[in-house]
């Protein structure tokens, strides 16, 4: 019990930790769908600074066109440029339909933690409940042993009864004075 409450703590002390600055990601990228169920980043992974970049790039290839609108409507966004392999067609297709590799330019903006960054973002409402679910195994651990020590021999019921009682007073003093945010590096 008690390696759960400290897991629960550490994962506390985690999510109130200060969070790194994020950085945002703003770039365009290809995409590829050369299987009829799923797409990819075209070859390794690029990302470009604006779209007539990552489009310059990808019309280099001269067996790239702009795709027939069918295919647009069909795969992506009615909205989307995509473009179309010449001489390459999708595996897994139904019914053996040829259809041609399709790509598309996406927009990709977010903001991201740095990559080394330890982060755990947790609502103060799912804090507030491991908090509590901590302070119950903890409970649940002191009514443990101490049955364990009178069920043995080692207490007797009044000893039980007493020592209960000292040791969840003890440990409600120490869990209102606990500080939430110490993290303990060595315990990792």
């Amino acid at each position: 019990m008690r390696e759960i409450a400290n897991t629960i703590e550490h994962d506390i002390a985690r999510a109130l930790q200060p969070k790194p600055e994020k950085i945002q990601e703003d770039y365009w990228t290809i995409y590829e769908k050369d299987s009829f169920g799923s797409y990819h980043s075209y070859k390794t992974y690029m990302d470009f600074g604006c779209y007539d970049d990552a489009e310059s790039f990808l019309l280099r290839d001269k067996t790239i066109v702009r795709a027939e609108q069918q295919y647009a409507e069909r795969f992506f966004n009615a909205d989307d440029v995509i473009f179309q392999s010449t001489t390459r067609y999708m595996s897994d297709t139904p019914d053996d339909e040829q259809i041609p590799v399709l790509y598309s330019i996406h927009h990709c903006f977010y903001d991201r933690y740095p990559y080394e960054a330890d982060v755990l973002e947790l609502s103060d409402e799912t804090i507030k409940a491991m908090k509590e679910a901590y302070r119950q195994i903890r409970i649940a651990e002191i009514y443990a042993t101490r049955v364990d020590w009178m069920m043995s021999g080692d207490d007797s019921e009044e000893c039980f009864r007493e020592r209960i009682k000292e040791d969840l007073e003890e440990f409600e003093k120490e869990y209102a004075a606990k500080n939430w945010t110490y993290l303990d590096e060595d315990d990792e």
